[in-house]
């Protein structure tokens, strides 16, 4: 195969199971950043080595560390065309076939029981089918290890190349052990970035509230400041700085990762937090009171407790803060005394690349 580099953006979940105690690493999703890009994985793809170790002795937390060292080179098997097999239709002893219907009514009685009889009723069966219950734990044990729902190792790359260095066909002595396909193939892809860093997401859905800091918020142009009147709902720019707190988020939302950290941001000392709203066309900046107790965690359902949401990035030396509920949407000095929400025109280029290890 031709020697390939292109930088790619976006991410790739991996799902890990253990199946006869051994590691199992498959890519559930791939996130791009655009629709038709071409990613170097796709849904069913399986990682088998890392820097020619085999995955099947490796945990997340490994793959993870080695994925974040150097030009990591994995081993990815992707899947073919499966050979659809077309049963024979024999008929067998143990098998039940129609051989006549008719028509009829059927009748059935009905009658109302307390709810605590129910209860009573359920709690007897529940006794009586009990048994030795070492099947039931065992099934339970298997779900907890490998069912969906673990906590997510997230190794985010900036600037990141993926080069396809070698592929082969998939034959009966490679590692799959025959995948029953046709066409498969194995590909070797060296990663490349210039940054890489390594961050535990407990699973949980929504937005955790991580850590608190407190700043002063500066516009670099015009060296005015981030101030707010909640009593107003008004933002606006002044000379004179007011400390921020600046409460960090963790999120599971794939697709938003590569938006930047998640904060919520609170006028030092009270109530009184920055949001984002939209009232019929207009995207709004608003300084609104709400109970910090309501913001400690964040569905992304919740769309009014989503407003005071915003990521922070940071681009060169200076940090942009854009809604998360209404994407695209940036918080902007405009002249030397108005603070309001506005698109950017012609803003710098994401150039982040995630791989996501689903515990």
């Amino acid at each position: 195969m031709d020697h390939k580099d292109s930088q790619v953006k976006g991410g790739v979940l991996i799902v890990h199971q253990i199946l006869e105690g051994k590691h199992q690493y498959a890519v559930e999703n791939v996130v791009k950043s655009r629709k038709r890009e071409k990613m170097f994985m796709r849904k069913g793809d399986k990682l088998m080595q890392i820097n020619g170790v085999d995955l099947q002795g490796l945990t997340p937390e490994e793959l993870a560390q080695m994925l974040a060292e150097g030009n990591p080179m994995l081993t990815i098997h992707k899947p073919g065309t499966m050979k659809e097999h077309t049963p024979q239709s024999f008929p067998a002893e143990d098998t039940l076939r129609p051989i006549s219907k008719e028509n009829t009514v059927l009748s059935f009685r009905m009658e109302m029981k307390r709810e605590e009889d129910l209860e009573k009723n359920k709690a007897g069966h529940e006794e009586e089918d009990k048994g030795d219950g070492s099947e039931e734990e065992d099934c339970h044990a298997e779900n907890g290890q490998n069912g969906k729902g673990g906590d997510l190792l997230v190794i985010s790359m900036v600037k990141t190349t993926i080069s396809v260095v070698r592929g082969r066909g998939c034959d009966m002595s490679s590692p799959c052990g025959g995948c029953q396909g046709t066409g498969c193939t194995y590909n070797d892809v060296v990663v490349v970035s210039e940054t890489r860093e390594v961050v535990l997401v407990p699973r949980g859905g929504g937005f955790k509230q991580l850590k608190q800091a407190n700043y002063t918020i500066r516009h670099a142009a015009s060296q005015q400041y981030l101030r707010g009147l909640c009593m107003q709902n008004t933002v606006f720019a002044s000379p004179n700085p007011e400390k921020i707190t600046i409460y960090t988020y963790k999120t599971t939302y794939i697709s938003w990762f590569s938006k930047g950290k998640p904060v919520v941001l609170n006028f030092t000392g009270s109530n009184c937090f920055l949001r984002c709203c939209k009232e019929g066309d207009q995207v709004l900046l608003r300084a609104e009171t709400c109970e910090k107790q309501r913001l400690k965690q964040i569905s992304r359902s919740d769309e009014s407790a989503l407003s005071f949401v915003f990521f922070m990035k940071s681009d060169s030396s200076l940090l942009k803060f854009e809604s998360a509920l209404h994407s695209g949407w940036f918080i902007q000095i405009v002249n030397s005394q108005s603070v309001k929400m506005a698109t950017l025109d012609g803003g710098s280029e994401d150039h982040s690349f995630f791989f996501i290890i689903q515990k």
